[in-house]
């Protein structure tokens, strides 16, 4: 028993410390999902260009934002990696733009 706890004590050390490198490496993990930084924009593991799906795309902080944030409030575990975020959920992209 105390061999089986050791192993996940060192498990969970191993864990910690890739998450800790993978923020200052541009990677990150929210919701299960994975997102990488590119060109300034958190996206998401799943997201492929020219993929055909659909979009809404709004502005951080603005009133659609917020309003997209109270209809799917799942979204907002995405949108707290950044003010320039690109997920899919559901089948559709979401993407927010930096405010001007």
């Amino acid at each position: 028993m105390a061999v089986q706890q050791s192993k996940r004590a060192r498990e969970q050390q191993d864990v910690m410390r890739v998450e800790g490198e993978s923020t200052s490496s541009g990677i990150k993990t929210a919701g299960g999902k994975t997102f990488y930084l590119r060109e300034g924009v958190w996206t998401d593991a799943d997201f492929k260009a020219g993929a055909g799906l659909p979009e809404t795309v709004v502005k951080f902080g603005s009133d659609e934002y917020f309003a997209l944030l109270k209809q799917k409030p799942q979204l907002a575990t995405f949108f707290a990696l950044g003010e320039q975020v690109t997920v899919i959920l559901g089948g559709r992209v979401y993407r927010v733009n930096a405010a001007d």
